[in-house]
């Protein structure tokens, strides 16, 4: 079940988020994201965020707005169809969606592309010095009455 977060989840969120982006961007120096954790676990509540709750977080998405701030699922969890739901989640709150990644997670990168998205431009993140690419998502919505949709 998808559900609005809550403050109970934060240490569950915060763990996941931290072994994904040590899993993901094995390019990145580990003590960016360790350094990082305490400034992620304050934004965390100031977001809107949505988790994947099956017995427990299984996955989350950050937004701030219409950007995607964070996706992620956990490890035993993943290829499942979290990331999808999640983001199925994401595109009903918003008619565009944006999120940058790192051009070396191809992973990530693809995910997006079968969700739609596009990639926009590519920048160096001032940060970790990696390049990133902006990926922007049109989301189509339908009404449906009976069977037809408008």
């Amino acid at each position: 079940m998808i559900r609005e977060y809550q403050p109970a989840d934060l240490d569950a969120i915060m763990e996941i988020w931290l072994q994904g982006n040590q899993q993901a961007h094995p390019f990145i120096n580990p003590d960016f994201f360790n350094q990082n954790y305490d400034m992620v676990k304050m934004l965390i509540p100031m977001s809107t965020v949505y988790v994947q709750d099956l017995n427990g977080v299984k996955g989350f998405i950050g937004l701030t707005e219409n950007y995607i701030s964070g996706l992620f699922v956990g490890e035993p969890f993943r290829r499942q169809g979290i990331g999808s739901a999640l983001m199925t989640k994401a595109k009903q709150l918003h008619n565009t969606l944006l999120v940058n990644v790192y051009k070396q997670n191809q992973s990530a990168i693809d995910f997006y592309l079968a969700q739609q998205f596009t990639i926009e431009s590519e920048s160096i993140n001032e940060e970790t010095g990696e390049a990133e690419l902006l990926m922007h998502c049109n989301v189509q919505h339908t009404i449906k009455i009976g069977k037809c949709a408008l």
